[in-house]
């Protein structure tokens, strides 16, 4: 199960909110979390 980088919740991929950064994909829990991710992707430089 994929693991949102933003706020850590734990969910089925075919719920998730797919976003592509630097050839590697990202799901989300909501389009919230997305949105923070896209802004500072940086933030999360264990992910990114």
């Amino acid at each position: 199960m994929p693991v949102d980088p933003v706020c850590g919740l734990e969910f089925d991929a075919e719920l998730g909110i797919i976003h592509d950064h630097k050839g590697k994909t990202f799901y989300f829990c909501c389009n919230g979390c997305r949105k923070i991710f896209i802004k500072k992707p940086g933030k999360y430089k264990n992910n990114s």
